[in-house]
């Protein structure tokens, strides 16, 4: 990354999953300038997390890179969706009790999704917010459900039912919606392709989907092939499949995990 001009605008985001990590740096276009990937062999700690982002994203690095702006994306499965007429901040651990494994020190946060008139409320990292606020100062963190319903409110306006998927190597979130309203949003943690296509039918039928007037619209580790078994399965039972990824640059093609990152920002 030396060779880059140090005027250019960078800015760095950081997709935290339960397993691992990624960062991108890009320019002020939101052009790629750097990829990176580290994963863990299993879902593990908030500290081995740590432990693993410590070595790579620190002072050093951030003055090397000439680091302007930070957003991470947090895509953990503790989360919930509280329409605004419903909301309280004052109340947001009440909102997860029921869904999340809540212990004492966790840190709680929500994000604002006003086009859906609700929130996205979480449990950011506490320990990796504090890190990251030491060596770099202010900077922004969102939760992955929030950008996806967002991006899933403008894309609905083609379809009176419309779904979209976002899949990682382990998880996929979805959000679903009906006349242009936010019906549901979900994460499911998955092994196999038949797992993948079960979830993904499960919810297509809980929610009464027509799947001949449904489009099924696919972002992130997910493809059109032969090799994708759960494509090929989801193509008995659905009429309407579509793949939003954004153009891939080609200096970033087939790097693991690429296209779930920056297909989130």
């Amino acid at each position: 990354m030396s060779g880059h001009s140090k005027h250019i605008y960078k800015s760095l985001s950081i997709f935290i999953l339960q397993d691992g990590f990624s960062f991108l740096i890009l320019d002020e276009h939101q052009i790629p300038l750097e990829y990176n990937v580290f994963q863990l062999p299993i879902m593990s700690s908030t500290s081995e997390l740590l432990n693993l982002i410590k070595p790579c994203i620190n002072t050093a690095f951030i003055e090397r890179e000439h680091i302007q702006s930070v957003d991470v994306i947090y895509g953990n499965s503790q989360f919930t969706i509280v329409p605004q007429d419903l909301f309280d901040q004052n109340y947001l651990p009440h909102y997860l009790k029921y869904s999340s494994q809540l212990i004492e020190g966790d840190d709680f946060a929500f994000d604002e999704i006003s086009s859906a008139k609700a929130n996205t409320v979480y449990i950011p990292y506490i320990n990796i917010n504090n890190y990251l606020f030491d060596i770099f100062g202010t900077f922004t963190f969102t939760h992955l459900l929030s950008g996806l319903i967002e991006k899933g409110l403008i894309n609905s306006k083609t379809s009176n039912e419309y779904l979209l998927l976002h899949s990682t190597k382990h998880m996929f979130y979805l959000a679903a919606f009906r006349n242009e309203q936010l019906i549901l949003s979900n994460a499911f943690t998955f092994e196999t392709a038949e797992d993948f296509a079960y979830y993904a039918l499960f919810t297509i039928e809980e929610l009464n989907l027509n799947r001949k007037e449904l489009i099924l619209d696919f972002t992130g580790n997910f493809d059109k092939s032969q090799d994708n078994k759960a494509y090929q399965i989801l193509s008995n039972y659905i009429k309407t499949m579509e793949f939003s990824n954004k153009k891939t640059p080609y200096n970033f093609e087939n790097q693991l995990g690429f296209n779930e990152h920056y297909n989130l920002i």
